[in-house]
């Protein structure tokens, strides 16, 4: 039957009542373990790599300022829904605003 190691985790056969396994009783080093941060970061690097090379431009948006890639030479804002909807919106009150003043200078003449 196989045991963790108490000191590495490592999983070895004992042949008495050991608790460590042959390497940490010869006093090897137990190689370091990665942090959550740097395998985040790790997937991170990948997931831009990979992104990168699909894409043809990389771009920031205008709204959120967050790094994005597209084929589209004339894309400004990432595909993030608020920033889309704000965009939306910003388009809805510009229209707006054009429609009230054509509609002010029809009434004065």
């Amino acid at each position: 039957m196989q045991m963790k190691c108490h000191r590495c985790d490592k999983l070895f056969t004992p042949v008495r009542s050991e608790k460590h396994c042959p390497d940490c009783i010869e006093g090897k080093p137990i190689p370091k373990k990665r942090t959550v941060a740097e395998v985040r970061a790790e997937i991170q690097a990948k997931r831009d790599a990979e992104e990168a090379k699909k894409y043809k431009y990389e771009r920031y948006c205008i709204c959120c300022g967050k790094k994005f890639y597209t084929n589209k030479t004339n894309r400004v804002i990432c595909s993030d829904y608020d920033c889309e909807e704000k965009m939306r919106i910003e388009r809805l009150q510009t229209n707006r605003a054009r429609y009230r003043a054509n509609a002010k200078q029809k009434r004065a003449k």
